[in-house]
């Protein structure tokens, strides 16, 4: 029977990836407190950090095969914090969350994950997201397709100086929060499409 106690990370990630439940088992049981602590720090909630990182290791079990983790201490920490992120964005005001966006895709840019991507991409659906439908419609247009306030008013039939107004009032609310992560999706060239903020 294999010790998994005494198998190093890299060891762990790489069983996992076969499918061994005893890896999973043990990456777990080294992992969960410290997840759950960062998690607690941010929300002081004992039964949703849980949950938290119970979705996280489903998630990765589920993904298994397809996971290419080289450093799980960074994977699971940038993770946690990812869905802290995800959770107040949908429970709170989002502002006072700003600094922990910043200092959480700074981290991820830091790993060398490919999936991390995905969840750049998931972050700034959920802030787009938060606007007024007809605003959030204006805002995708003009700066992730690239359209002109008169493209955008002929497109949705609406005048040049209202869509003008909502640019201005979009960017004025978002310039602190989302300007950062804009720019990080605009460096990783993630694929934004309006179709991606649809509900």
């Amino acid at each position: 029977m294999l010790e998994y106690s005494r198998h190093p990370e890299e060891a762990l990630t790489a069983l996992l990836r076969e499918g061994d439940e005893g890896a999973f088992v043990e990456i777990y049981r080294r992992n969960w407190q410290r997840m759950y602590n960062t998690a607690y720090k941010r929300l002081k909630d004992p039964f949703q950090c849980e949950d938290l990182v119970q979705n996280i290791f489903t998630d990765i079990w589920e993904r298994r095969t397809e996971l290419l983790i080289a450093n799980l201490q960074a994977y699971l920490q940038t993770a946690v914090r990812f869905q802290v992120i995800k959770y107040s964005t949908r429970m709170s005001d989002v502002a006072p969350f700003a600094d922990i966006l910043e200092s959480s895709l700074a981290s991820a840019i830091g790993t060398d994950d490919p999936l991390i991507e995905n969840e750049l991409l998931d972050l700034v659906k959920l802030w787009i997201a938060a606007l007024p439908e007809k605003r959030r419609e204006i805002f995708v247009l003009y700066y992730l397709e690239d359209l002109s306030s008169d493209q955008i008013a002929e497109r949705i039939g609406i005048s040049q100086k209202t869509v003008q107004n909502q640019l201005a009032t979009a960017t004025n609310t978002l310039r602190a929060q989302l300007s950062k992560v804009l720019m990080l999706c605009l460096i990783l060239q993630l694929p934004v499409r309006l179709e991606d903020f649809s509900k």
